[in-house]
């Protein structure tokens, strides 16, 4: 999503300008960025590789990535019995490492890791997937972004079709030149976040403003609700005012009200605070907001 993109940029800048990504590397001659251990993963890596030739249509091994082709390329190679081995790529080289086995139970993969596992900045990977298919196209969903997912769908980030970019979430390499056709294979209960059309409303009324650190945070009540298909997690985005980009994602919802949050970083600080008839919608590039759902 584009939030996440915004992210990954502020945080790789700040890496580069304090220089942390080299000092990680220089401090870490025995860790999982040692040559030993970079050593190990390509072995890996080619067992992995061998092991997946050896499979047919299997279900969930196979080599996975997702990214934006310049500071965040994230990369996810695993199979039964040779495991996995996970790596992070960007503009300044090599962010993180990490290798292990892999257990697969009750319709969901889990990485065992051989490194400790930090899921912050540009380090880490999540360590429960779940397999789903969508067409001929294979993704790997982390058991806790399956929100997010759902909500990728409904903004019309995913599928993402660019070739060499895999939007937020692992994709089998290849799978991005392929077509989907349907729904994804997943529960009933998931399928019901994914919208037929997308929910187009308004903010009728602001309730609470605040500011912590370099964030604005904004909480308002919507004019849609579980009637006109919103859940809790949803996210919708801002297209009237035009100039004003931010998400709103939904905290609670009623029949035919809903409240939700607003967050805006420190570089949108300048950007009007949310106000009562800015219009949003569950899609990511609408046209126009103009529904009879909005009131």
């Amino acid at each position: 999503m584009k939030e996440w993109l915004r992210t990954a940029t502020a945080l790789f800048l700040g890496y580069a300008l304090s220089g942390a990504l080299v000092g990680t590397r220089a401090e870490d001659s025995h860790g999982k960025l040692s040559k030993t251990s970079i050593a190990v993963s390509e072995a890996q890596t080619r067992g992995i590789q061998k092991e997946i030739r050896q499979l047919t249509n299997h279900d969930w091994a196979g080599e996975y990535y997702f990214g934006d082709g310049l500071g965040v390329n994230v990369s996810l190679a695993l199979a039964p019995a040779s495991g996995f081995v996970f790596s992070w790529h960007g503009c300044l080289g090599l962010y993180d490492l990490n290798y292990g086995s892999v257990d697969f139970s009750n319709g969901t993969v889990k990485l065992i890791f051989k490194y400790p596992n930090s899921r912050k900045g540009f380090q880490g990977m999540a360590s429960e997937f779940l397999p789903v298919r969508w067409g001929d196209r294979h993704y790997l969903i982390p058991l806790d972004e399956m929100m997010e997912f759902t909500n990728a769908i409904n903004a019309g980030t995913e599928p993402a079709l660019s070739e060499g970019r895999s939007g937020r979430f692992l994709l089998r390499r290849g799978d991005e030149k392929k077509a989907v056709r349907g729904l994804p294979n997943l529960t009933a209960e998931q399928l019901s976040n994914i919208l037929p059309v997308p929910v187009k409303t308004k903010i009728s009324s602001v309730l609470q403003t605040r500011f912590e650190k370099s964030r604005r945070i904004t909480y308002v009540a919507l004019g849609a609700g579980t009637a006109e298909g919103l859940k809790k997690g949803m996210e919708l985005y801002v297209h009237n005012p035009s100039t004003v980009y931010a998400e709103a994602t939904v905290t609670a919802v009623d029949e035919h009200t809903s409240r939700a949050v607003i967050e805006q970083e420190e570089f949108e600080q300048r950007d009007p605070a949310p106000s009562v008839g800015w219009r949003l919608s569950t899609k990511l590039t609408d046209d126009s907001c103009q529904s009879n759902t909005a009131k």
